[in-house]
């Protein structure tokens, strides 16, 4: 099956007049041509729908092509999509080219329903480089997206292009596309994208917002060894964070920025799951990194979950005490800086970097995710039992007496909660499914209280914070100590019950 892999920099338009007088391309004499494409779909967006894109390009005044590429997800800025292309006539589609019998199928049975969607119209400056013993096309395009509302069938849309594509177009390997990607992104503080053109014209003529990315089923098999599962996690984490990217720095919906807490904490959890199988320095240097950056995003959700989960219930309950007035007035502001850095965590080059070095990292061909002899194991399964174990044990070694435990201790416990969960879903496809579902149950129920105790703990921290040097006040910390008394009643109940739960590995 055809494959086409490219990696995609989104830059502005000074970025773009600087980017011939970089060493890479400097001493390369580039080709120019217009291209113009249109989108083909069937009324109800049934390509849309499964992530395909079919489009009719004409490259200069007579040569007109024929595309049609797979619905793979970019992660990384690295796109590795099935694609089948063929020279055609205008309106003229040859669907035999596609080599999957099934998405050959669906396409015929479309044929009759297809109509244009939307079109992109743009000049491409192309340079063609080798480097690494591959051969690479810099492609600068820019232009714009031409679209009519879905919605109305009349309102004209518009949006520019200006994207930086670079494809491998003789080689194997995606080294080479990354070597030259973080050559340029360094020197002209371009941010790696995953957006294609495709996706983009879509959302336009649907007027949608891509809503907050939540994290998707996990993708390994039996046949993967820890270090490919461990890429595969990694890259599915990487594609959450770089969904919830646009939505945090627009700072509007705070679930972005929960969402990309969310991507960074599963892939510090993986890493954690998957030492045994991968290299100490490969550890070394990224483990530290991302933890840097959940720093950066953390205070911005305290304060969302202070507002939401300690204020307004209180202010719901005492709708005109003047205190309650004044302290979210004051932790409003305190949350919108909180936001503000967030976002611009997200802006900062040294984020565009880790995402390049990291995905090139995992896409490595001597990855650095190799099994090393400390205990990594080529079997998955066996593995995976191992790393659960472990975790298990933990938690029952903390809470043999529930009762007993003090809030460090409740913290340690929610930490290993988690981790356990996490390493569950991840493992979830080598894993039984009946017996798996219950105990799930049972440990997002447990974690879940842990996170509101948590949240009560991070309540009283956040008041000193703003009220350094006052006593707290008698109203809001007699409800945060309430809600943690009935919290912990609860918690210990449960926690007898699911220490009594099969181990479902």
């Amino acid at each position: 099956m055809p494959k086409e892999i490219e990696l995609k920099l989104r830059l502005t338009s000074a970025q773009a007049r600087h980017l011939a007088e970089q060493p890479a391309l400097a001493s390369v004499k580039p080709q120019k041509f217009r291209l113009f494409n249109t989108y083909y779909d069937t009324p109800e967006l049934d390509l849309c729908q499964r992530g395909i894109a079919l489009r009719l390009r004409r490259k200069g005044p007579d040569i007109w092509l024929m595309t049609v590429k797979g619905g793979d997800p970019a992660a990384g800025a690295l796109a590795q999509r099935s694609e089948w292309e063929t020279p055609t006539q205008p309106g003229v589609f040859d669907f035999d080219i596609v080599t999957d019998a099934g998405l050959r199928d669906f396409l015929k049975e479309r044929q009759p329903a297809l109509l244009p969607v939307f079109s992109t119209d743009f000049t491409r400056t192309a340079w063609t480089i080798s480097r690494s013993g591959s051969v690479i096309e810099v492609a600068l395009d820019r232009g714009r997206i031409d679209a009519v509302s879905l919605e109305d069938k009349v309102t004209p849309l518009r949006e520019p292009i200006c994207e930086l594509e670079l494809e491998l177009v003789n080689g194997d390997s995606p080294d080479a596309l990354f070597e030259v990607a973080i050559e340029l992104a360094a020197s002209l503080q371009l941010h790696p994208a995953i957006a294609s053109k495709a996706e983009r014209g879509y959302a336009l003529g649907r007027g949608l917002v891509e809503p907050p990315a939540r994290s998707g089923p996990s993708q390994v098999d039996r046949r993967m060894s820890p270090g490919n599962a461990f890429r595969s996690i990694a890259l599915d984490c990487l594609l959450q964070l770089q969904r919830n990217e646009a939505g945090a720095i627009a700072g509007k919906d705070s679930e972005y920025v929960h969402q990309a807490r969310v991507a960074i904490r599963r892939l510090r959890s993986a890493f954690r799951t998957f030492a045994p199988a991968l290299s100490p320095a490969f550890i070394e240097v990224y483990a530290p990194r991302w933890g840097e950056l959940a720093q950066h995003l953390g205070s911005a959700r305290d304060w969302d979950v202070f507002l939401a989960e300690t204020l307004a219930p209180l202010e719901a309950a005492f709708p005109d005490d003047p205190d309650l007035a004044r302290l979210r007035q004051r932790s409003e502001a305190v949350q919108a800086e909180a936001q503000a850095c967030a976002g611009v965590a997200l802006t900062r080059n040294v984020y565009s970097q880790l995402l390049l070095a990291f995905a090139a990292a995992l896409f490595r061909t001597e990855a650095p995710t190799i099994e090393s002899d400390r205990g990594g194991s080529s079997n998955l399964r066996k593995f995976a039992v191992r790393g659960l174990q472990k975790r298990a044990e933990k938690i029952r070694k903390i809470a043999r007496k529930p009762a007993s435990l003090g809030d460090m201790q409740r913290h340690r416990l929610r930490i290993a909660f988690k981790k356990l969960r996490y390493a569950l879903e991840f493992f979830a496809p080598v894993l039984p499914r009946k017996r798996l579902k219950p105990y799930q149950e049972g440990l997002v129920a447990i974690q879940d209280l842990l996170g509101k105790l948590n949240d009560q703990v991070t309540a009283e921290r956040l008041l000193k914070e703003l009220h350094p040097m006052a006593e707290p006040d008698p109203l809001t910390s007699g409800w945060i100590a309430g809600r943690k008394h009935l919290l912990i009643e609860t918690l210990n109940t449960q926690l007898k019950s699911f220490l009594l739960l099969r181990n479902p590995w």
